[in-house]
């Protein structure tokens, strides 16, 4: 049986031993990871949970929601993907849990899906439901370093070395680890947030710091920064578990930029963790020039899901579609 439960009711105890035990990939699926990437009060989410008649947990899904408008007037929760939250996924440890009757579900309850993006697909039609295919990028790390290094290509391998002669030549240059993400942000802010269409608002930045402490608190964040004479010049951000590694967060000045430092940040973990059973994920936007980055370290694409759907009133969709306009 399938229930749809309110955040405050789920037992997140249970709710966290199906995303650990799940053949899905973990960390976006925590009831603590969830909770820091959607923030109140105009963000929300609920649980879909396969529960039985003793209340035990077998399946579970997470449907991330967002407060929309229509005419300025509030409207209702729809489906939307968080930042931070690449996709989502039915987690269960069973080898093949029956998705099909939770996409369902979830599209029965809510009317009105502005995004929702999961690596599992439905085998099963549903009304008003569209698909768009998506890739990220990954590098499997058990290859061991040296076939993983084959595969990077000529280009990034000369940025490689030129960046490992410059730390080299240049004492001033040092990388060092740390737990504080300010000295990231603030680099952001500097160097990336104007190229970001619509700017990037304060409440962003304080989810992603609630969501850095979070990480660091269980332990499953790597934060490295590259350093000139004192001064910060790239950082990146990793989520480290026992599964995948995710590249979530980076930035560089023009100084670090001009000296490949977030090359030889990534690089230096892929030698670290090189040889273990881990996915290195670069977590890939839509950005081709992004995209081009990643794909020089050899990494392939692993496809997921954007999916879309509209059960709206063709009132409904009048009003939504009038206010859009006159707001963009």
């Amino acid at each position: 049986m399938l229930k749809t439960i309110p955040r405050h009711k789920l037992d997140a105890n249970a709710w966290d031993v199906c995303v650990a035990t799940s053949r899905q990939p973990g960390v976006y699926g925590y009831t603590w990871y969830l909770d820091a990437v959607l923030p109140a009060p105009g963000w929300k989410w609920v649980g879909v949970v396969q529960v039985d008649q003793t209340g035990t947990y077998h399946a579970v899904m997470p449907v991330p929601l967002r407060r929309k408008m229509v005419a300025g007037i509030p409207y209702e929760w729809v489906v939307h993907q968080p930042f931070f939250c690449q996709f989502l996924s039915v987690f269960s440890a069973d080898e093949l849990p029956d998705t099909d009757s939770f996409f369902r579900h979830m599209v029965e309850q809510f009317r009105y899906g502005s995004l929702y993006c999961t690596n599992q697909l439905p085998g099963i039609d549903l009304p008003f439901a569209s698909f768009q295919l998506r890739t990220t990028h990954v590098i499997y790390l058990s290859f061991g370093y040296e076939v993983i290094y084959s595969n990077y290509t000529r280009d990034r391998k000369q940025n490689l070395r030129r960046a490992q002669r410059a730390f080299e030549l240049d004492n001033r240059w040092a990388i060092v680890e740390s737990s504080d993400v300010e000295p990231l942000l603030a680099l952001f802010r500097e160097n990336h947030a104007a190229t970001i269409d619509g700017g990037v608002a304060d409440w962003a930045y304080d989810m992603f710091r609630n969501l850095a402490q979070a990480l660091h608190k269980r332990g499953l964040v790597t934060l490295r920064y590259a350093v000139y004479n004192g001064q910060i010049e790239a950082g990146a951000l990793f989520i480290c578990d026992d599964r995948r590694i995710i590249y979530l967060f980076n930035a560089a000045s023009a100084t670090g930029r001009r000296v490949n430092a977030r090359t030889i940040l990534i690089d230096q973990l892929i030698q670290e963790k090189a040889g273990q059973k881990l996915i290195f994920d670069f977590e890939s936007p839509e950005k081709p020039s992004i995209r081009k980055f990643y794909k020089s370290f050899g990494a392939v694409e692993e496809p997921f899901q954007a999916m879309r759907w509209n059960r709206l009133s063709k009132l409904e969709n009048l009003l939504w579609t009038g206010w859009r306009y006159l707001n963009r």
